[in-house]
């Protein structure tokens, strides 16, 4: 992967609408998947961070494994379809 186009994304928001955001965005591109909510003591909301590397494809989403190397054959693909919006 390329350095210049690895992005952290930041999510808040209450957990399960955070964690849902934070899933679709792995979906869509090769990333970490979702990191384990974060809480900050008196807040309502969650922080949910993804590292994601856009210089790839929506089409070729998928995450790395932390428990395998990051050679190709590490990467996981989504097989189920993620909306992108209204279709036209």
């Amino acid at each position: 992967m390329d350095d210049k186009s690895l992005i952290t994304i930041e999510i808040r928001g209450h957990e399960p609408a955070a964690m849902e955001a934070a899933q679709r965005i792995s979906h869509l591109f090769l990333s970490s998947g979702p990191c384990r909510p974060r809480r900050t003591p008196g807040e309502d909301e969650v922080r949910v961070l993804v590292y994601a590397d856009v210089s790839r494809h929506p089409v070729e989403g998928g995450y790395f494994d932390p428990n395998e190397t990051n050679d190709p054959a590490a990467i996981h693909t989504h097989t189920s379809p993620v909306p992108l919006g209204p279709s036209h």
